[in-house]
Formats: C-alpha cells, structure tokens, sequence
C-alpha cells in the first residue's frame, strides 16, 4: 500500500467513525440541579466549621472564666 492510499483509507475511516460518534450535550437542567445539591453540601460543611468553631470559642472562654 503506498503513503497516498493509506492516507485516504485513514480518512474514510475518520468520516465514518465521526458519522457514529454520539455527542453529548449539555443539559441546563442537569447543570441547575448539580449546583442545587452543591448548594446544599456548601451550606453542610459551612454549618460544621462555624458550629465547630463556636464550640471553641466556647470552651476557650470557659476555659479563661475559672
């Protein structure tokens, strides 16, 4: 086979995959309701550092008060 033949059967067999390949499309939908649960996993772990926080600050003036 010579370098010019290969070269054509290498792109007919590119047009012919590219014809079949299945492109995925973003869906807003998905988009939306990925950022809601984000949303809530941000508000969980901002409720743990602030309430562990305070749990701190807490005990250091207790700790101080005696």
């Amino acid at each position: 086979m010579s370098g010019k033949q290969q070269v054509e059967r290498l792109e007919q067999h590119a047009t012919s995959a590219d014809r079949f390949a299945t492109k995925a499309r973003l869906n807003l939908n998905d988009l939306l309701r990925r950022r809601k649960e984000e949303k809530k996993v941000d508000i969980k772990a901002n409720v743990l550092i602030f309430s562990g926080a305070s749990l701190v600050a807490v005990v250091v003036i207790l700790i101080l008060s005696f």
